[in-house]
Order: C-alpha cells, then structure tokens, then sequence
C-alpha cells in the first residue's frame, strides 16, 4: 500500500512539473513575440473565418498635444483598413495623405520612446506602402496587450474595398 500511495504521489509530482514547466516555456515564447513551435506538425488548424463586423469609421482632428499611447491608437485604427485579422476592435480612421502628414508632424514634434518607428511607418504609408502593416499592427496590438484580433496578413485590394464599404 506505501508503494502505490509513493508512486502515485511521485507521479503526480512529475505531471505538475511538466505542466509548470510546458507552461512557463509557452509564457517565455509569447513574451518573445513569437508562436511557440508546433508539437503536431502534421496536425493543421482550421481556417478562421473573419467574422462580419462593422467598425465605425471616425474623422475626428487630432490633438497636437496627444500622448504617445494615442498615437500608437490612432495608427493601429488606421491599419484596419490595410489588415486580415479574425477579429477587429476598435475604430477605422482613414489612410489618408493629410492624416499622416500630421501625425508626421506631430511625430516630428515629439520625443516619442518610439519615434523612430512611428516615422518610418508614416513615411512608408505616405509613399503609398503599406507592406509594413502587419507589423505595424501586431506590433501595437502587442504593446497594448492585444488577445484578441492578431493580424495575419495584408487585405486584398478587393476585401479593402469590401471592409471599407461594410465600415462606411
């Protein structure tokens, strides 16, 4: 009897080390910003279906006096309309030349902890390329601790116009 209660205690020991263990490597992977790798790799998941959604699109001015918090708000907005995600949250506000100008502007103007992305993104976007998107995305979507709504790749032309006809 002290043999199986030993053994079944040993062997609830070395499940809950493996499980803190798996656990804690999962954690240090998504701090890293990437997925962690497949155990399974001949196992495939199932395609996610973006889900119809209607964000509201918004014209609003920008303060020249915004936070940086509000900024990284206002390009992940404007990344809606250039992204495929599962889910999307939030608001849609435009791409347009006068809205990067100024954000440039205000940008320009800051002293940012991330400046030097921010300019490069509204520089891209403002030569009408919008390859970075994604990144642009995911990248605030992470730093805001984003759960839900992770990008996964760039729109096509065709459900560009289809979202912003949907969000319009």
């Amino acid at each position: 009897m002290k043999q199986i209660l030993a053994t079944t205690i040993i062997s609830f020991g070395v499940i809950a080390l493996l499980a803190v263990g798996g656990y804690w490597f999962i954690q240090r992977e998504a701090a890293k910003g990437e997925e962690p790798p497949a155990v399974f790799s001949s196992v495939q998941a199932p395609e996610v279906q973006q889900t119809e959604q209607t964000l509201e699109i918004v014209d609003t001015p920008f303060s020249v006096d915004m936070d940086e918090e509000k900024l990284q708000d206002h390009l992940h907005e404007m990344s809606h309309s250039k992204v495929y995600a599962a889910d999307k949250w939030g608001q849609v506000r435009l791409i347009t030349q006068a809205n990067i100008a100024e954000l440039l502007a205000i940008v320009e103007a800051s002293n940012f902890e991330k400046k030097t992305f921010y300019q490069n993104t509204l520089e891209d976007w403002q030569r009408g390329d919008f390859s970075n998107a994604v990144e642009v995305h995911n990248s605030i979507w992470s730093w805001h601790g984003g759960t839900v709504g992770k990008a996964t790749r760039l729109m096509t032309p065709e459900e560009e116009k289809t979202y912003l006809q949907r969000n319009s």
